[in-house]
């Protein structure tokens, strides 16, 4: 499975934040430890906000913190949330679709119904171990 950057920073930026419990992380912060544009996890932290995986401070002193418990986000939620290729999907756009059209679209479902349904077992503390600090995931360059 080819992951977005997109997506990529979202678990990244979650782990950072799983790492830190209860601390208000400048976005700044994480920014500079990944080498990752500051604007770019702006825009992914207001999409986690919006889902309500991390919580945001404004003002001196502000910053992001996670909205619950690192064992309380699951990665198949976040991941489905955040991936495109992850999302549901559409048999009835498109041109006219042949028989095997529907049964390859069928098998595509499944298979992305498998890859979720692993990755539901796994949550963030899961990937953060005992203490040990968040590994770096790779992203193939494909921006969202």
């Amino acid at each position: 499975m080819i992951l977005t950057k997109y997506a990529d920073y979202s678990v990244r930026v979650l782990l950072y934040l799983g790492a830190r419990p209860g601390q208000k992380v400048p976005i700044t912060e994480i920014a500079d430890a990944y080498g990752i544009s500051r604007n770019h996890l702006m825009k992914v932290s207001q999409n986690l906000a919006r889902h309500r995986f991390i919580v945001g401070y404004r003002g001196k002193g502000g910053g992001i913190s996670l909205a619950r418990p690192s064992r309380n986000i699951i990665l198949g939620d976040v991941l489905a949330l955040v991936e495109p290729a992850l999302r549901e999907l559409d048999i009835a756009s498109g041109p006219m679709l042949q028989p095997a059209d529907l049964r390859f679209l069928e098998a595509l479902g499944t298979a992305r119904k498998a890859f979720l349904d692993s990755l539901s077992s796994c949550t963030l503390a899961d990937l953060l171990g005992s203490g040990s600090p968040p590994m770096a995931f790779r992203s193939t360059g494909n921006d969202r």
